[in-house]
């Protein structure tokens, strides 16, 4: 339940913050940026929620990666597809937003899975 209460408290910082952006837009008549910021802060609340999953110590790894891909799947690929970030008129550009989706997602793993490892290293004096 301590997971739950901390990817909560983190998405829900994210949403917030993208609110009040959202909002500072909404005061500047930049409608445009209100959407952005929303759908912004929609893809933050998700990806804070979902970061204690690499937290739940008693799965794997693999679990871990897997399970967070299939959640990025019913979560963040909708959102992007229904906000319009990437204009989607064809199954070719529903192809093209999956696999660019999935590539970005590779990257972003990769990334921040070697700056995890980094970080875990032990300093020497």
């Amino acid at each position: 339940m301590d997971l739950v209460k901390k990817g909560l408290k983190r998405g829900i910082l994210l949403l917030a913050t993208s609110g009040v952006l959202a909002l500072y837009n909404v005061l500047t008549g930049d409608m445009e940026s209100v959407r952005l910021t929303l759908t912004y802060g929609g893809i933050g609340f998700f990806l804070g929620v979902t970061s204690v999953i690499y937290e739940v110590r008693r799965w794997s790894f693999p679990k871990q990666i897997f399970i967070h891909w299939a959640v990025m799947h019913v979560t963040i690929l909708p959102l992007v597809f229904l906000s319009g970030l990437v204009p989607v008129n064809s199954v070719q550009d529903f192809g093209r937003l999956y696999v660019n989706f999935n590539v970005s997602g590779l990257i972003l793993f990769g990334v921040t899975h070697l700056v995890s490892r980094a970080r875990r290293q032990p300093k020497t004096p």
